[in-house]
């Protein structure tokens, strides 16, 4: 099994001189088995070079047939769909799963707005391929042999997480996801009834998200921002640290630790001495996880 990026940025796609060695484009993962079985993760504008890729190296049996699961349905997440190529050949065949809510309308409905002839010369309908959607909540289920289990995260619209397990192997996906914190508690004083009984049902929701994770593999984690300052002027954002990222790994007791979802301000140079110094300080946070930066193109085996 093995794990490649596609696309590593979060909120839109930044390429230019800046972003050249970690990647512009917004999340797509692939995630392979063994034997070539493969499934999908997230639709940014990562999804169209993979693309590319599947109609030049997948196509040898005449048709690609693929499932494609979102964390959710923010723009950066599904903006890459219209220019996945492989959706133009009327022999492929692609089912697109992820969360909605009430308010949202269905899945189908979100793609199609997205393909509207006002932003879009070519409908939904009209792509070719055949694309059937199916709507998920948490659960645990198991297609094409991958064992997949999803995990609500915290971030403003409906999110998941994923947990595919395949060859023996153990992949998951924590991003787009801020830690959950007490609404009740004044300046981080527990002083109620109240910030008590909130607390509680805090502490449950944030350990959920580290049994999720545990004993992976690999997992690619939310670490947009890079510091406490910087989560302070973010919060309600639906993002995590590097600290956080790194402190669940821990916890949760994981192998290897992508940090993922690069904010698009940060430039190739910033993230280098970040990772720089995360290299000299990972000693003190566990001398058995093992940490390092998501990059475009990055193929991972498990």
């Amino acid at each position: 099994m093995f794990v490649r990026l596609w696309g590593v940025r979060g909120s839109i796609p930044v390429p230019g001189p800046r972003t050249v060695r970690y990647g512009g484009n917004t999340s797509c993962i692939e995630v392979r088995a063994d034997d070539g079985r493969m499934v999908i993760i997230d639709a940014g504008s990562g999804i169209r070079e993979l693309g590319n890729f599947l109609l030049k190296n997948d196509l040898k049996d005449g048709s690609i047939k693929r499932d494609i699961f979102l964390t959710h349905t923010h723009w950066d997440h599904i903006h890459g769909y219209p220019f996945f190529t492989p959706i133009y050949f009327k022999q492929n065949e692609f089912t697109i799963h992820g969360p909605v809510n009430a308010v949202s309308g269905s899945l189908e409905q979100i793609f199609s707005a997205q393909m509207d002839y006002s932003y879009y010369p070519v409908k939904l309908e009209d792509t070719g391929a055949k694309v059937s959607f199916s709507e998920l909540k948490e659960g645990n289920f198991i297609l094409n042999g991958f064992r997949i289990s999803t995990c609500y995260l915290n971030h403003p619209v409906l999110c998941l997480g994923y947990r595919i397990e395949v060859d023996d192997r153990v992949f998951c996906t924590v991003y787009d996801h801020e830690p959950y914190q007490n609404i009740f508690a004044r300046d981080g004083v527990i002083d109620s009834e109240q910030a008590h009984e909130a607390q509680a049902a805090v502490d449950e929701m944030n350990m959920k998200v580290v049994n999720h994770i545990r004993g992976a593999d690999l997992v690619v984690y939310d670490a947009q921002y890079h510091n406490a300052e910087e989560y302070n002027s973010h919060r309600g954002w639906g993002h995590s640290t590097v600290q956080e990222a790194i402190g669940n790994s821990i916890k949760a007791g994981v192998k290897r630790a992508c940090l993922f979802h690069h904010d698009p301000t940060r430039s190739d140079d910033e993230l280098d001495v970040l990772y720089a110094d995360l290299k000299k300080k990972i000693k003190q946070y566990s001398q058995h996880l093992v940490v390092f930066p998501a990059k475009e193109g990055l193929r991972i085996p498990l």
